[in-house]
């Protein structure tokens, strides 16, 4: 799963293990201590093997040759994705086809200090008795996807009974998706259902993500001597900022649309500003945190500019009360007067920065509380070198993916910018009508006494590829318990395994 999703870990308790055994038809019934040893066994032989992402040669041979080891005819395509097909147990040849999918990459994350290699150095696995759970020494675990491509090869070694499975393994989902972006279509044939293993809480299942895009755009300034004798640093902060995947819906101040914002409200309270410099933001799919800018005027208009920042602060610490209750505005004189760029390179900023889509655009009418669609203005760059920005697109439903980017395209073309796309995920929509989804809710409340949670995620993951390859292909997406992946303190929680382990192994034998 990408980074963009958030990790709900998940302490179960032990005694529940008789439950999880006694619930699965299957007759390779397993105590929940054996489950968690099959899979972690499978696990170590992954971590043996390097994975980074855009380096998957190592690992998706491993997979040829693993599938191999099975008396299994693997499938590997030019994007070293992996596919094979896994006759169905005795007794379930009828059942429908599903699809058992993952990816085999990981993010790579090194301790400072630590002597690794992600090239070539295995990761050291630790685990836990006590707390029963995986680590590792130094670096990421790569537990996203590692556990759940693991589960997938415990039922293909026949751990667990099935009808027939097809395994699809991809490569690069963590940084772009190349993998998924380019699978034979053909790959998903036939298939009724599709399991995706890569969730990070076994008390929920994931039903809908958002598609990903990244516009940049780029254009020239020209510099001249100022008109003004008085320059000024304006400096926004005190703001929340967060990810534009998780934390967009708490409609949070976004630092570059405030600079943008006083600049003309400056203009509006009729002071004649030049503008020498701007920058604010992180990254695309950061909300920012905070923005500076450079402006110069005439000094006969300082106190009709303090005014109408000291007014536009307090509109700014009024409109976001309660979401960024630190806002400031710190202006401070400059030593000397920089050149500044001509207006209409000016103007076409402040229009870019205040009319660009930010924020929520779209509420879902399906899931109450779900961010249908948004953009971020993550990153923008005034100075010498002419002018760059970067926003983050999400949406889990095409047509307003489309719209948005045209917008934004449209836009950036009348302000005079150069500007690109780039496809970061597809969209998966929500299906109230899934049966899969029905028979998930229904087996995990007779496993587990409680109800699962049901999850829609405004980040991106493989399924919403797989979803317009194959609309009528009926997914979910389940996993095990993860704590901070992508980084040194990633952590397994092994009991959470059995509670994956049975619900897949139960909707494996009820599916028609």
């Amino acid at each position: 799963m990408r980074s963009t999703f958030k990790c709900k870990a998940l302490s179960l308790c032990l005694a529940f293990s008789f439950i999880f055994t006694s619930c699965s038809r299957s007759s390779r019934e397993m105590t929940s201590e054996k489950i968690i040893d099959t899979v972690v066994e499978n696990f170590m032989l992954l971590a043996e093997v390097p994975r980074p992402s855009h380096h998957e040669e190592k690992i998706s041979d491993f997979f040829v040759s693993w599938a191999k080891s099975q008396n299994l005819n693997p499938v590997q395509d030019n994007y070293y994705n992996v596919m094979f097909n896994v006759p169905a147990t005795k007794g379930y040849e009828n059942k429908p086809l599903v699809i058992l999918q993952g990816h085999m990459d990981m993010v790579v994350a090194v301790e400072a200090g630590k002597d690794f290699d992600p090239l070539n150095d295995p990761v050291t696995v630790i685990r836990d008795e006590q707390t029963n759970t995986l680590t590792a020494d130094g670096t990421s675990l790569g537990g996203d996807d590692g556990i759940g491509c693991a589960i997938m090869m415990s039922v293909v070694q026949g751990k667990m009974d099935h009808g027939p499975l097809r395994i699809i393994i991809t490569t690069d989902e963590e940084d772009g998706m190349e993998g998924m972006f380019n699978i034979d279509p053909s790959w998903l044939d036939g298939a009724k259902y599709l399991i995706n293993i890569d969730n990070e809480a076994s008390d929920n299942v994931v039903v809908s993500t958002a598609a990903g895009d990244s516009v940049r755009i780029s254009g020239t300034a020209g510099f001249h001597e100022a008109d003004g004798d008085k320059a000024f640093k304006i400096t926004l902060s005190g703001l929340t900022g967060g990810h534009s995947g998780v934390d967009i819906d708490k409609r949070r101040l976004n630092g570059i649309k405030g600079i943008g914002r006083l600049l003309k409200y400056i203009d509006e309270c009729g002071v004649y500003s030049e503008l020498a410099y701007l920058e604010g933001g992180t990254a695309p799919n950061a909300i920012p945190d905070r923005a500076v800018c450079v402006i110069v005027i005439d000094s006969k208009d300082g106190q009709i500019l303090m005014s109408s920042i000291d007014e536009y602060l307090f509109s700014l610490q009024e409109e976001y009360k309660g979401r960024d209750d630190s806002i400031a505005i710190e202006v401070s004189e400059e030593s000397t007067v920089p050149q500044v760029v001509y207006q209409e390179y000016r103007d076409n900023a402040v229009r870019y920065i205040t009319e660009i889509i930010d924020g929520i655009y779209t509420m879902s009418e399906d899931m109450e509380g779900l961010v249908e669609s948004s953009s971020n203005l993550g990153l923008f760059k005034l100075d010498e070198n002419g002018i760059s920005a970067s926003t983050y697109i999400r949406s889990s439903v095409a047509e307003l993916e489309t719209e948005i980017l045209n917008s934004q395209l449209e836009l950036a073309e009348e302000c005079g910018f150069d500007s690109e796309a780039m496809k970061m995920a597809d969209p998966w929509p929500y299906n109230p009508d899934s049966k899969l989804l029905k028979l998930t809710k229904k087996i995990y409340l007779e496993q587990n006494g409680k109800e699962i949670e049901v999850v829609a995620v405004h980040a991106g993951l493989e399924c919403g590829t797989m979803s317009l390859l194959s609309p009528e292909l009926d997914m979910i997406c389940i996993g095990v318990d993860l704590i901070d992946p992508h980084t040194t303190r990633e952590t397994v929680i092994l009991d959470s395994v059995p509670v994956c382990w049975n619900l897949l192994s139960e909707l494996l034998l009820s599916v028609d």
